[in-house]
């Protein structure tokens, strides 16, 4: 489960098609501050709890303890990918859809479920036999082997989650209290992230050197 991972094919498709990084989701969302947990944090996390004895049969969160808006996000990802710009999020609340889940159980047992809002889904834009298309020349020019659109679903869905989805973060709080003291910018883990992606095939190469840090 990589929720960043089909962020990335979208904005290589629309930097190949010579087009725009459009923002699906609403205004909320693209000021909305999310937390990421990017496999660098995690792995240095998991090495520590590893290594500390008071850590034995613990259970922590992990996260880059980051906070990134969308606004910053999907700058960051047209400029990697060489995208013709970006645009934000729909203002026109009449092109908006939002979902009502129901009535279903929440996490804290008592009050409203979170209703998602978006203009469109990446999974929708997926299934776009122009988008497939796009991708598959991308596939021949880099020599790719990984092919996300073959299963829109299992591959698209956590993008629109990471995309739209409601503001969200972990507290590390019980592994500071254990002493962690760790940390990782997510725009420069996650731009690492997308080389090694590259490396083993599962995405086009970056076309900026380094990412913009979040200071």
């Amino acid at each position: 489960m990589n929720a960043l991972h089909p962020l990335a094919v979208y904005a290589a498709v629309q930097a190949h098609k010579g087009e725009k990084l459009e923002y699906p989701g609403d205004y909320r969302a693209w000021l909305g501050v999310m937390e990421h947990s990017t496999a660098m944090l995690t792995g240095y996390l998991s090495e520590w709890a590893v290594l500390e004895d008071k850590c034995k049969d613990q259970k922590f969160n992990s996260s880059d303890t980051c906070p990134l808006p969308n606004n910053r996000l999907w700058p960051e990802l047209a400029r990697w990918y060489g995208c013709k710009g970006y645009e934000g999020p729909e203002l026109d609340e009449s092109k908006i859809t939002t979902i009502d889940p129901g009535d279903v159980p929440t996490p804290l047992g008592y009050g409203p479920p979170a209703k998602p809002r978006f203009h469109w889904t990446l999974s929708k834009w997926a299934e776009d036999p122009a988008n497939k298309k796009a991708w598959e020349e991308i596939m021949q020019k880099h020599k790719l082997t990984h092919n996300p659109f073959d299963d829109v679903e299992a591959h698209f869905v956590f993008g629109d989650a990471a995309a739209w989805g409601l503001a969200m973060q972990l507290s590390m709080n019980k592994a500071r209290y254990f002493g962690w003291t760790g940390h990782v910018d997510t725009l420069e883990s996650l731009h690492l992230a997308y080389g090694e992606l590259n490396k083993i095939g599962m995405l086009p190469p970056l076309v900026v050197a380094e990412a913009g840090p979040l200071i």
